[in-house]
C-alpha cells in the first residue's frame, strides 16, 4: 500500500481536543504544548512540509466527537453528503489501559457492535506509551524528549521489504490548532493528519487521510486511529502532569527497535 503526496494546501477545520488527565476527565483548557518550547529548525521544516501536503478533501475524513452524556469519544466517517457514520467508540478508564476502543453500532453510535478491539496505555511518569490492537502490542516510543515526535513499528501497513514499517507521528502547534501528522518513514510520505482545536467544546478533532476509504484496509485504519488517539492523549497528559517532566528527563528516546515492537 503506497501513500501518495498531494500538493493541495491544508486548511484545518473546526475541531477540539480534550485535555486528558489521569482521572480520565479532560479539562477545559491546556497549557502550551512542548512543541513551542524546545525545537530543532530542520525538524520543524520537515514537519511543516508534511503538514502542507495533507489534503482535506481528497481522502477519508474522520470526525471525533465527545459524547458528554456517555463520557466517551465517537469516531465517525464523514460521508460526501455531510452525514456522519459511526465507526469506533473510545472509552476512558481511570486505570491502565486508560483508552479502550470498540467498533460502533451504526444504529446507535453510543453502543458497540464489537467491544475491546484495542486499547491505549498512558504512563504516569514515563513519556512512552503502548497500544494493544487485535492482540498485538505496539510500543510507542518518543523520538525527542521535549517535542511531540513519536514512532512505532507497523505490521499493518505494507512494507517494501519483510520488516515492519517504521511510522512517525510528529506535531506542529499554533495558538489554536495542534496538528499531528503520521508519516511512513520508508517512503517519507504522509499518511494521515489529526487536527485538534484547543478551544472547542464537543468535537475532539478531525482525522484526514491521504487515501480514500476503499484504499485503506481495516487493519491499517484500526492501527492509525488507535495509535493517533493514544499519542494525542499522551501529549494531553504531558501538558498537565508534572511527573511527566521527570519522565522526559530520563526518557530513552530514539527509533523503536525490533525487540521493542
Amino acid at each position: 500500500m503506497t501513500y501518495t503526496n498531494t500538493s493541495t494546501a491544508f486548511e484545518p477545520s473546526e475541531s477540539t481536543p480534550h485535555n486528558y488527565q489521569m482521572s480520565t476527565m479532560p479539562p477545559s483548557s491546556t497549557t502550551k504544548p512542548y512543541d513551542d518550547q524546545m525545537h530543532d529548525s530542520s525538524d520543524e521544516e520537515l514537519t511543516k512540509s508534511h503538514h502542507d501536503h495533507i489534503s482535506e478533501s481528497q481522502g477519508l475524513h474522520l470526525v471525533v466527537d465527545f459524547a458528554w452524556s456517555k463520557f466517551r469519544n465517537i469516531i465517525n466517517q464523514k460521508l460526501p453528503d455531510g452525514r456522519l457514520e459511526p465507526l469506533y467508540v473510545q472509552h476512558f478508564r481511570p486505570t491502565k489501559p486508560q483508552l479502550r476502543f470498540g467498533y460502533a453500532d451504526p444504529t446507535d453510535p453510543t453502543k458497540e457492535r464489537k467491544a475491546d478491539i484495542a486499547s491505549g496505555t498512558i504512563n504516569n511518569v514515563a513519556i512512552d506509551g503502548e497500544c494493544m490492537i487485535h492482540g498485538r502490542t505496539i510500543h510507542i516510543k518518543p523520538l525527542k524528549r521535549w517535542r511531540t515526535q513519536y514512532n512505532y513499528l507497523s505490521h499493518a501497513i505494507p512494507s517494501v521489504n519483510s520488516d515492519p514499517v517504521p511510522i512517525n507521528w510528529v506535531a506542529k502547534c499554533s495558538l489554536k490548532y495542534w496538528n499531528f501528522v503520521c508519516i511512513n518513514t520508508q517512503t517519507q510520505e504522509p499518511i494521515a493528519k489529526f487536527s485538534v482545536n484547543f478551544w472547542a467544546i464537543k468535537q475532539v478533532g478531525n482525522i484526514y487521510f491521504e487515501k480514500p476509504r476503499e484504499m485503506i484496509s481495516q487493519e491499517v485504519l484500526d492501527e492509525l486511529v488507535v495509535t493517533g488517539m493514544t499519542i494525542v492523549y499522551i501529549m494531553m497528559t504531558r501538558t498537565n502532569n508534572p511527573f511527566n517532566i521527570v519522565g522526559a528527563v530520563f526518557a530513552k528516546t530514539g527509533k523503536v527497535e525490533g525487540s521493542e515492537a
